[in-house]
């Protein structure tokens, strides 16, 4: 039985080449500079707590659940913890994708693909009993993934195509679906040669 250790407050970043800090505010305090590798960046930032679940997907397909408690507190000026060898993913495996799906796993995420789909997935669709680490399958492979972001409450969303065509729609008109796995639906019918090249929320693009 792990002992309860007292939740504190964190700040973790991800950057673009898979390596993971978590930082106390004090630490932020005396120092916010990041370091990264030559041609690093940051992928990712967010406020949490210090055991708080995490979820990191990669470009396998796959997702590996953790707790912010199995990494020591970092600090800015460390590269920090490089995720494939500390969470013992497969050759080759890349995150791309960090989302704290906080206590209730409440919301859903949308996964944006470049044959013009996109599938709703229920955050509770990651939940699992144990503590187990992989799950295989975390969304669909039938078509290169282009984008993933997690859906607190519905807004609009504008995905553009390599044709330079938009798209507006309401999520509220995507079901959300409990099969991590599923293909989605149709968003945007795409000429042979193009494809989507990218998906944000309206309120982010100009």
């Amino acid at each position: 039985e792990e002992e309860q250790k007292e939740e504190y407050p964190v700040t973790v970043f991800l950057s673009r080449e898979g390596y993971f800090k978590k930082i106390t505010p004090a630490s932020l305090r005396m120092n916010s500079e990041q370091k990264f590798k030559e041609g690093d960046a940051l992928r990712q930032s967010f406020e949490a707590t210090s055991n708080a679940e995490a979820m990191f997907f990669t470009d396998q397909c796959q997702v590996y659940k953790t707790r912010l408690g199995e990494f020591d507190d970092a600090k800015a000026s460390v590269l920090g913890d490089y995720l494939p060898t500390k969470l013992k993913m497969d050759a080759g495996e890349n995150v791309i994708f960090m989302v704290l799906p906080g206590a209730d796993y409440a919301g859903s995420l949308l996964f944006f693909y470049e044959n013009g789909k996109v599938a709703r997935i229920e955050m509770k669709a990651y939940q699992t009993a144990s503590n187990r680490r992989k799950l295989t399958g975390a969304y669909s492979d039938k078509s290169p993934l282009v984008s993933a972001l997690v859906l607190a409450e519905d807004q609009e969303m504008a995905v553009c195509s390599t044709e330079g065509r938009c798209v507006v729609f309401h999520t509220a008109s995507l079901n959300p679906k409990s099969t991590r796995s599923t293909q989605g639906v149709n968003i945007m019918t795409l000429k042979p040669k193009y494809k989507v090249e990218w998906a944000r929320p309206l309120a982010d693009t100009s």
